[in-house]
């Protein structure tokens, strides 16, 4: 079955040598490319898309959520005939690529899914070169998520996934919440798809490449209990 990788891209700080150098190593994985590349992002980065042949939109910056709906809807559109869909956030897509290569085409070279959604998580190691701001807060969310889903030791904030396309054509028909890391699991609980979940090590943090807002300061908890909150009112939503 064909892989196609989808990713939503904005505003990444890297420079166009580490950029071509990642878009080389995603052709030799993938069979396409999709990607949604938000109007904040620079000229110079959606051109050497462009000049690559990588397939893109370019969206208003409306939040991550709304990103990842439009670049699915993007790739469905285009591929007509049943693939794997890898879903990854594209500044974990660099650290990866540019920190753990070998363990990125590893994983993308033995990557094989039926009808069912794969979440993909960080491994202990790699959840903890993360901030204490995202990894204190992302528990909170990933005990609810794994009590809630019967799954062990589940990491589901990672940002990254792996379904077909049916799978994906559903998710398309019921997806509206702010979070998707959690909402998208649910919807395929809800629609009796099986969740499967394995933990990898190429999902590390790079503050060149990964950084937020106040990631090392006490103010960094503010948003990020937020999207905590966030996801316990759309497990509730989801009537668990």
């Amino acid at each position: 079955m064909r892989k196609i990788l989808i990713s939503t891209v904005h505003h990444p700080n890297i420079m166009n040598s580490e950029l071509i150098n990642v878009i080389n190593h995603l052709k030799k994985c993938f069979d396409n490319i999709y990607l949604s590349v938000s109007t904040v992002t620079s000229e110079n980065i959606r051109d050497s898309f462009k000049e690559n042949n990588i397939n893109f939109i370019t969206i208003p910056a409306h939040g991550a959520a709304d990103a990842r709906r439009k670049v699915l809807a993007f790739a469905l559109a285009h591929k007509k005939e049943d693939c794997t869909y890898l879903y990854c956030d594209f500044d974990k897509i660099i650290t990866a690529i540019l920190n753990r290569r070998d363990e990125f085409i590893t994983f993308i070279d033995n990557l094989e899914v039926e009808n069912e959604y794969q979440i993909i998580g960080r491994d202990c190691a790699t959840f903890l070169t993360y901030p204490d701001t995202w990894t204190e807060t992302e528990q909170i969310t990933n005990k609810v998520a794994a009590d809630i889903l019967k799954i062990s030791h589940l990491d589901i904030l990672a940002g990254c996934c792996v379904f077909n396309s049916k799978i994906g054509k559903t998710i398309i028909q019921n997806s509206k919440e702010i979070l998707t890391d959690v909402e998208w699991p649910l919807i395929c609980n809800q629609q009796n798809i099986e969740l499967k979940y394995v933990s990898v090590s190429f999902l590390i943090f790079e503050y060149k490449y990964n950084q937020g807002r106040n990631d090392y300061s006490w103010q960094g908890y503010i948003p990020r209990l937020k999207l905590a909150l966030q996801a316990l009112r759309i497990f509730k939503n989801y009537d668990f």
